[in-house]
């Protein structure tokens, strides 16, 4: 047992070491006599670790560089991987397809997520920590991903797919049928614009305005986007990811795509 006269010998020595192969019971009658301070940042493997160290994960820990293999440094160094390690890593570029990650010059492991899926382009954002366990052979994320779009859909976002060309006309109505039926739903106005405004060849694909799933609809009528004028009583109508108008939900036609969750 360790008692209070003890751990006033470990508070004011600056080199002092415990070393014992039993159970450390410390028994000082206020919470200031059970503690043992002065611990440092550990930087060897064999350093005890602080509370506050353990709270802060200052042992697992590291920004990473890299696109293709994201490489950091962990403090202290570990000699291998361990299945169960958890680290935390803050990337400083978006991460590539497949990407792996390589701690202390250990080699690069890949980095899985639902399940045994590698990792799509930019699932990991600069400057936003990203949170993983090491298997055996390889880190499985813990912290947020996002599925892969499926065929004929591409990433319109972080959190949504949309399709890659646009469908055949027909009524709003019969838009918003036929998206329900393919697990999917008429794209929002928000989603439809940012696909539109982040992607140069969206454009390209956009060949007459579109049905969204507005606000903005009434009873009568629904948001069209893609083509129409700005507004103005005498602008000039074009294609363009600001432009729009509206027509009649149940008699008016037009073009329209889906979008579905990632």
């Amino acid at each position: 047992m360790l008692g209070l006269g003890w751990t006033l010998v470990l508070a004011l020595s600056a080199s002092a070491q415990l070393d014992v192969p039993t159970r450390v019971v410390m028994v000082g009658t206020a919470p200031e006599d059970r503690q043992v301070i002065g611990l440092t940042a550990p930087l060897s493997s064999g350093a005890a670790v602080s509370v506050d160290a353990a709270r802060n994960s200052a042992v697992s820990f590291t920004p990473v560089t890299g696109g293709a293999v994201l490489a950091g440094t962990l403090t202290p160094s570990p000699a291998t991987y361990t299945a169960g390690m958890v680290v935390s890593v803050v990337p400083s570029t978006a991460n590539a397809d497949s990407a792996q990650l390589d701690l202390n010059g250990l080699g690069p492991r890949p980095i899985l997520k639902a399940g045994d899926l590698p990792l799509d382009s930019a699932d990991l954002w600069p400057g936003v920590p990203a949170r993983m366990v090491y298997d055996g052979t390889a880190f499985r994320m813990l912290s947020t991903t996002y599925l892969p779009c499926p065929a004929g859909y591409h990433a319109g976002g972080r959190e949504f797919c949309i399709e890659d060309s646009v469908r055949a006309d027909t009524t709003f109505l019969v838009a918003v049928h036929e998206c329900r039926t393919l697990d999917s739903r008429l794209c929002s106005y928000a989603e439809w614009v940012h696909a539109c405004r982040s992607d140069p060849s969206f454009l390209g694909t956009v060949l007459n305005a579109e049905w969204v799933d507005s606000a903005a609809n009434d009873q009568d009528g629904a948001k069209l986007v893609g083509y129409g004028g700005d507004g103005a009583p005498t602008s000039e109508h074009f294609i363009d990811c600001n432009r729009g108008s509206w027509a009649h939900i149940a008699t008016g036609k037009a073009r329209y795509r889906c979008c579905r969750n990632r």
